[in-house]
């Protein structure tokens, strides 16, 4: 079992076990970012503040908002927030996060009081994206809006978001844990495999053929891509990343070596070294 799945399976222990709190070295890391915005312009990170909570109540290590803040670059934090899940996965890496979990929390109110009282509306509309940083995936999304009853704007909208926030991401984390076990059972893990200095293209069917006769436990290849020298594959393999990296390290084709350059729970990162040296 890998490591990254191994953390996920204790947590998912955790997460069941009657409320009681699980910390350890095994918990997964996550990281978070939220784009906040009440009431158009004030950011209180209640969104922020509310998921830190849930996931360290049920044991898992987060991320120092604080040292996020001082070291994430503002544009590439709100590409990552909005658009690009690599991007996010990058930041997520950055700071050795195992997921990272990205969204917008918007509140705003309405225009007209409630009943000709000084109270008025509040809307919050919250959404969320767990991905994984070593390989960008989307794990799971999931969306909340939730309206609140104030008499001030500021807490009107906080209050509106702390409530969308709650409900949100103990379904996220719930739907998370759920496929995380799934893709434990399953009878192979894909690992994505690149490989860097590949020159031709028969040294790519090579490397294919290497993949399928003569590493044990592989139990199918599917080439993705091979553009600007970097060979793509996707590789259903009974074992962790690191098993894998040392079987690829051990193989002798003869004609090249692999060497190993990155391991990650889900991907390798590799180059190819002609001549075998």
């Amino acid at each position: 079992m890998g490591g990254f799945v191994a953390r996920f399976v204790l947590f998912v222990l955790a997460f069941s076990a009657c409320g009681q709190a699980w910390a350890g070295s095994s918990s997964p890391r996550f990281m978070i970012l939220i784009d906040e915005k009440n009431m158009g312009t004030y950011s209180m990170n209640d969104a922020e503040r509310i998921i830190t909570a849930h996931l360290s109540l049920k044991g898992a290590e987060v991320v120092d908002a604080e040292l996020v803040k001082t070291n994430v670059n503002r544009d590439k934090a709100l590409h990552a927030m909005t658009s690009d899940p690599r991007a996010a996965a990058a930041i997520g890496l950055q700071f050795g996060a195992d997921i990272i979990i990205v969204g917008k929390a918007i509140a705003k109110g309405s225009a007209e009081h409630v009943r000709n009282s000084s109270m008025r509306s509040y809307r919050a509309s919250v959404s969320l994206r767990a991905i994984k940083t070593d390989t960008a995936e989307v794990l799971v999304t999931d969306t909340n809006s939730v309206a609140r009853i104030h008499v001030d704007d500021i807490a009107g909208g906080s209050l509106a978001i702390q409530d969308a926030t709650k409900p949100l991401i103990a379904r996220l984390t719930a739907r998370l844990f759920t496929k995380i076990q799934k893709q434990d059972s399953a009878k192979s893990k894909n690992i994505r495999l690149l490989i860097s200095s590949v020159s031709q293209i028969w040294q790519v069917a090579a490397l294919k053929k290497l993949l399928r006769n003569d590493i044990r436990g592989v139990e199918d290849v599917v080439q993705r891509n091979f553009v600007n020298g970097v060979a793509n594959f996707d590789v259903y393999w009974r074992g962790d990343s690191q098993a894998l990296a040392e079987e690829l390290t051990l193989a002798k084709p003869g004609y090249f070596k692999i060497k190993v350059v990155s391991v990650t729970p889900n991907k390798l990162d590799a180059k190819l070294v002609e001549g075998g040296s």
